[in-house]
């Protein structure tokens, strides 16, 4: 439905002539094309960062971060037996 929305202001701009004129209706194609790109390219984003405490490679590192702050804690507290950190599998931390 996109390219069908856009065609009457292709149209209007042939109309005022100039350059642009003869071709400004054919604009529709690659205009229609980006723009349908970056409406994917934004519903791909928004899918993928949905859920932030999934566990997935561009999520929040809460199980980190969780530790992290126990560690912290724990040895604030003066305790000796503190856990170790959690490390990164496969480059990700989790």
């Amino acid at each position: 439905l996109l390219p069908f929305g856009v065609v009457p202001v292709f149209a209007d701009m042939g109309k005022l002539g100039g350059a642009l004129g003869s071709i400004a209706i054919w604009l529709t194609i690659p205009f229609s094309t980006l723009l349908g790109w970056a409406y994917m390219s934004l519903d791909q984003v928004g899918e993928s960062s949905a859920n932030p405490f999934e566990g997935n490679a561009n999520d929040v590192p809460i199980s980190q971060i969780c530790r992290d702050i126990e560690i912290e804690l724990r040895s604030g507290l003066g305790e000796a037996d503190l856990p170790k950190p959690l490390m990164p599998v496969n480059d990700i931390a989790t």
